[in-house]
């Protein structure tokens, strides 16, 4: 891991679609941002920050992700994403988020990464193609 990954952060928009409302079984359930997009956006953003960091052939794939959902936003609202690297240990990366819509905070949590030379990424991928 390159040095200076601690507090390294990454910052986007999304315009929320039709696609991204809390949607089962093809009906929407409620006609807002779902928290399945929230987590997915979450991830993304995640993901920006951290590329830049990797050394040659090191990569990253999910640990976990901890998401208090506190307000709704709209269909066609700009939903803003931050990601903050907040800890970094031997193999796991620790971004905080925020989302907002607008001044209202609509989210907030963590999103853990687990990094490692990308031949072990290649061989744990082969193992789960095994079982």
């Amino acid at each position: 891991m390159k040095n200076g990954i601690i507090n390294a952060s990454h910052t986007f928009d999304i315009l929320v679609t039709e696609e991204m409302l809390a949607t089962f079984d093809g009906i929407v359930i409620h006609p807002v941002y779902s928290t399945f997009w929230l987590c997915y956006h979450v991830e993304l953003c995640a993901r920006k920050t951290i590329e830049p960091f990797f050394e040659d052939e090191e990569n990253a794939c999910g640990g976990g992700i901890d998401i208090i959902h506190k307000a709704m936003a709209p269909l066609g609202a700009t939903v803003s994403i931050s990601t903050r690297v907040s800890k970094l240990s031997e193999k796991t990366i620790v971004c905080e988020f925020v989302a907002y819509h607008g001044e209202t905070l609509l989210a907030n949590g963590t999103q853990t990464q687990h990094y490692f030379p990308q031949s072990k990424i290649d061989t744990l991928i082969s193992n789960a193609y095994k079982r």
